[in-house]
């Protein structure tokens, strides 16, 4: 179980240009996968999303270059980006089809827990999640199975208000 695993961290920077945000993504990524935290790919997907958000902030957001840190403490993933600009980021009051300014409403919505954290030099806004256990640490699997000519219901609802589609069937020639 990867609740026992022993702490871990690794630091990397952060140039101030958006071309850094997926190379980022993709280095802590990499770092969580070579620890091998036996991580859900849903865990996975929402590691990157949260990762992309944190980090095109401080690339988007402050000046000068950033320093990113991926942290495993035993129990949780922590990922930290620390910039040279000391104010202190506030979520916004946007609307879900907002093109921008979602992002520290997304992280948290999905975050077990997160904040900032004010330093000598600037400041560090983080993120952490509580991995949960795959399938096969669980001894059993994890979704739902579809009823007959419904969707599976999701393992949870979505942390931004996204509604579960229903699907009908109609025969030809039925009113709809």
């Amino acid at each position: 179980m990867c609740a026992t695993r022993p702490s871990r961290s690794r630091s990397f920077p952060i140039a101030a240009e958006k071309q850094a945000v997926p190379k980022a993504r993709r280095l802590v990524l990499a770092v969580v996968r070579g620890w091998d935290l036996q991580l859900t790919g849903e865990t996975l997907e929402e590691l990157a999303l949260l990762c992309s958000e944190i980090i095109a902030n401080a690339v988007c957001h402050t000046t000068g270059a950033s320093t990113l840190t991926v942290l495993w403490t035993g129990s949780r993933l922590r990922v930290e980006v620390t910039d040279t600009t000391p104010g202190l980021p506030t979520p916004r009051n946007c609307t879900l089809n907002a093109e921008s300014g979602r992002g520290l409403m997304l992280i948290a919505a999905i975050a077990t827990d997160w904040g900032t954290t004010p330093t000598p030099t600037g400041k560090a806004v983080w993120f952490e999640m509580t991995p949960t256990a795959t399938e096969e640490e669980n001894g059993q699997h994890q979704g739902h199975q579809a009823v007959a000519g419904n969707p599976p219901a999701p393992s949870r609802p979505h942390p931004v208000g996204v509604r579960q589609a229903t699907t009908e069937t109609y025969a030809a020639g039925q009113p709809r």
